[in-house]
């Protein structure tokens, strides 16, 4: 079963992830990418440059066994494809959360919709 079928139109996924951002913090999302070797790809997402991709197994060590489970249950779906569609959302999510470069303040966090903010984004076409 591909991405797109397992998690529909991606707005729960999205939902979840703007969750833990604004819970958690953007800046310890992008440290856990930053621990698990990723420095590039985080520069690239929060850059100009184009967005370079992210592994499964990447966000596995960047966001937490435990973070990951927590998402799993919630969409009755397992580790795996959780960290898999993660993977396929997350550069374009933080690209859209740190416009020109610049990090939300926490207020901003603790007001985010991540949802809305993507909302002209193909999600469903980031998961095929």
């Amino acid at each position: 079963m591909s991405l797109s079928e397992q998690f529909g139109d991606g707005s729960k996924l999205v939902g979840l992830l703007g969750r833990m951002i604004s819970k958690d913090g953007l800046s310890d999302l992008l440290a856990g990418f930053n621990d698990a070797g990723e420095e590039s790809k985080v520069e690239s997402w929060v850059g100009s440059i184009a967005n370079e991709p992210t592994e499964a197994s990447a966000v596995k060590r960047a966001v937490g066994r435990t973070r990951i489970e927590g998402i799993a249950e919630q969409l009755g779906l397992g580790e795996d494809e959780v960290a898999s569609g993660l993977a396929r959302i997350i550069p374009t999510a933080v690209d859209a959360l740190t416009p020109g470069g610049r990090m939300p303040t926490g207020a901003q966090l603790d007001q985010l919709d991540l949802g809305s903010l993507l909302s002209g984004i193909d999600i469903d076409g980031l998961l095929r």
